[in-house]
């Protein structure tokens, strides 16, 4: 178990022991962020896998180590990326991905929603994730949007 209590908002059940394994990446990641946990996080990622952070209707292109620079560790506030609705998980052989729709919050308010759309690589019988691709959308602007 990661360094903070990952909380639950879809249902489990439904996925494989192997699903599970990769949604389980995730999650520690985004516990990462909770528990300003850089390590943490640095653990779950192939460090120069890409990602594409969709900001105001404009691409941000970095890797996997720019994704978590980005992260506010020295923020005042408390933050947390929590997965809100239930997971897509699809597997073949050694690679995966990962649709999950987010909220983002700061001191426990919703700052902004989304969509992460993960992909991951099992390297040595571990999943890493390997990309990300992700929209940050204001909570009212976004109705209908996951």
């Amino acid at each position: 178990m990661s360094a903070t209590q990952t909380i639950h908002l879809y249902d489990r059940s439904v996925f494989s022991k192997d699903e599970r394994a990769v949604l389980q990446v995730a999650e520690n990641f985004l516990d990462g962020i909770g528990a300003r946990d850089k390590i943490l996080m640095t653990e779950q990622v192939l460090p120069s896998g890409g990602a594409v952070l969709m900001r105001n209707g404009a691409p941000i292109f970095t890797n996997l180590t720019g994704v978590i620079d980005r992260i506010p560790f020295d923020s005042p506030n408390k933050i947390e990326e929590r997965i809100s609705g239930q997971p897509i998980v699809r597997i073949d052989t050694n690679i995966a991905m990962l649709w999950t729709p987010y909220e983002f919050l700061i001191n426990d308010k919703v700052d902004h929603i989304g969509t992460d759309i993960w992909s991951f690589a099992k390297l040595d019988g571990k999943w890493l994730v390997s990309g990300v691709a992700d929209n940050a959308l204001i909570p009212d602007a976004s109705a209908g949007q996951h």
